[in-house]
């Protein structure tokens, strides 16, 4: 993985990081934005339902304690076996009959049981008995357990076996003028009617319901999760919140109910769980019917997170760019750069760069660092190519000492070897003739012994001088140990190689060599020579070396040529002042 892809990946983990908080952040504060504003809200609407539903209820229940005080109606519950009584207890009940909202009306009496009902539809008004009351059957417990209670008002939910008909009924109980109960009197309010205009808001994910103190459900647009006469049934019979909501939710729930009664003008909400979901949950007392509303608020229907998602799509899109513009800005300024620096650094490496500027649009500390290498880089060539120079020169010095002789500047036995291998294959290549021409210093040991080691040496170097003075430009001579000398003459001939041995001889006679007490010394040479023609350098300098011997064996200052006869005149000279005798 290059930088660019390493970088990037990073950056793509940081921004998804920071997403991922912002992510977060936004989920968290939408959450608690939500939160605050349903718990404002179902204050709101819990106040508007209570307002909306007792409105309605308290118009029915003043009408119906109107009816329950009627001195026509006590006059006639105290006495209700008279006929005429009941004749103008009627007629009072069908006064009241047409001023409630559902046009029906009933009285249950406690003396005799009679229970009277006329509805809107005026069905039973040539005989409004309609039935007697018996504390044996279950379904008019109610009017017996109203009756022991001794309680004023009672809203009960509850259908009537006997009518077939179900309604939330207003049970306002008909005291005499000693408080003695003497019935119970109200009116029936359409239940499916009252919950569909007044209960059920219509509002997708609110939903009210009242329940009792027990918890038993009065009002909800579930009609079966009502629990119908709720008042008139042991503890554990009635259906209460436990059906709806987790044990948990349900006692705080109560909690929360015992707190509002204390404060019925107060609102209070906590979040429940139903089904697995979450709810708002906000409780209000109805003190004038002993009630509690509960309204529940499904905050995913009415404010979901979802509405949020234009700000994150934002976000989102928002990242996408600044990854798209962080990456064109690192690969602009960094990356580029970088990788352009990287192939110069290898190039550098292997030798192929030589400080060039790079072609790169870099600043800031990145610009500085391709301005650093560069200068850099030329410095480094330049220092390469004079240490380069310098060792070339070095080695070429090194390799001239190795070949050469210090003292005479001619080359040494190791470099003559080369030059003869060389020749040698060459002549063999080419059909020619090599020529050797090996030199002795006649009485060299006297030199040293009569004149001092100096004298030697300048004979020798006199002696490298005379050799340089006779030979071509393609020729070599070389000094091969001590006061021997060889001579290597390229495309020789015999007769160049007589020629070559008596130019010898003449030159170094007629050099003279000052002693440093000033005395003059005159020299000679003993010279022996060769024509090879094969590649056996061996082979060329023994016949060579035994011309050398044959010359110093006649008596020195000659020369023999191998394989030829004829003889340079012998003289024997041994080195001495010029003026001597003997020169």
């Amino acid at each position: 993985m290059n930088l660019k892809a390493r970088l990037s990946f990073l950056a793509l983990l940081l921004i998804l990081a920071s997403a991922s908080a912002v992510w977060l952040a936004v989920q968290t504060l939408a959450d608690r934005i939500i939160t605050e504003w349903a718990q404002r809200y179902v204050e709101k609407q819990v106040l508007y339902d209570k307002e909306r539903v007792l409105q309605p209820l308290l118009r029915e229940i003043v009408l119906a304690r109107q009816l329950a005080s009627s001195p026509i109606l006590l006059e006639w519950l105290q006495s209700p076996g008279d006929i005429v009584l009941e004749y103008r207890g009627l007629r009072e009940l069908e006064r009241y009959r047409d001023a409630f909202r559902n046009g029906n009306y009933f009285l249950a009496v406690a003396e005799n049981g009679h229970y009277y009902y006329n509805n809107a539809e005026n069905e039973f008004g040539a005989d409004q008995l309609r039935y007697i009351l018996n504390r044996r059957e279950p379904s008019d417990r109610w009017f017996y357990e109203f009756l022991s209670q001794n309680r004023d008002l009672i809203i009960n939910v509850n259908p009537d076996v006997h009518l077939g008909v179900t309604k939330m009924w207003i049970d306002i109980m008909v005291r005499g003028p000693d408080g003695r109960p003497l019935g119970v009197a109200g009116t029936g309010i359409n239940l499916s009617g009252f919950l569909n205009d007044i209960v059920d808001t219509g509002e997708e994910g609110i939903t009210s319901l009242f329940v009792n103190h027990e918890g038993a459900i009065q009002l909800y647009r579930d009609q079966s999760m009502i629990d119908f006469a709720s008042y008139t049934k042991d503890a554990g019979e009635s259906s209460d919140l436990g059906r709806m909501l987790g044990a948990r939710d349900q006692a705080r729930l109560k909690l929360v109910m015992e707190q509002v009664q204390k404060t019925p003008n107060e609102v209070m909400s906590r979040f429940v769980e139903i089904d697995g979901k979450r709810y708002l949950a906000g409780l209000a007392y109805l003190p004038d019917v002993d009630w509690y509303e509960i309204t529940l608020m499904d905050l995913d229907q009415l404010l979901p997170l979802s509405r949020f998602n234009t700000i994150l799509l934002v976000f989102a899109v928002s990242l996408l760019l600044a990854i798209l513009i962080f990456q064109l800005v690192l690969g602009r300024w960094v990356v580029e750069p970088l990788s352009v620096l990287d192939k110069a650094i290898r190039a550098f490496r292997h030798g192929e760069y030589r400080g060039e500027p790079l072609d790169v649009h870099a600043s800031g500390e990145v610009g500085r660092l391709v301005n650093e290498f560069e200068q850099m880089t030329r410095e480094v060539y330049e220092a390469r190519a004079n240490l380069e120079e310098k060792v070339r020169e070095r080695t070429e010095a090194l390799n001239q000492l190795s070949l050469t002789d210090a003292l005479t500047g001619l080359l040494n036995r190791r470099g003559m070897d080369q030059k003869i291998m060389e020749e040698l294959k060459r002549c063999e290549r080419e059909h020619r003739a090599l020529g050797l021409v090996w030199i002795d210093l006649d009485y060299f040991k006297d030199i040293n012994d009569i004149y001092g080691h100096g004298a030697g040496d300048d004979a020798l170097v006199l002696v490298s001088k005379v050799l340089r003075s006779v030979l071509r430009e393609y020729d070599s001579a070389a000094r091969w140990g001590g006061d021997e000398f060889l001579i290597m003459l390229r495309d020789a001939e015999p007769q160049m190689l007589k020629s070559i041995c008596e130019r010898l001889l003449r030159v170094v006679r007629a050099q003279v060599l000052e002693s440093a007490s000033g005395a003059k010394i005159c020299m000679t040479f003993s010279i022996g020579a060769c024509l090879a023609h094969r590649a056996d350098p061996e082979e060329a300098l023994h016949r060579a070396d035994a011309a050398l011997y044959a010359a110093k064996e006649a008596g020195r200052n000659r020369y023999r040529i191998d394989g030829d006869s004829a003889n340079h005149p012998p003289t024997r000279i041994r080195p001495r002042p010029v003026d001597s005798d003997l020169h």
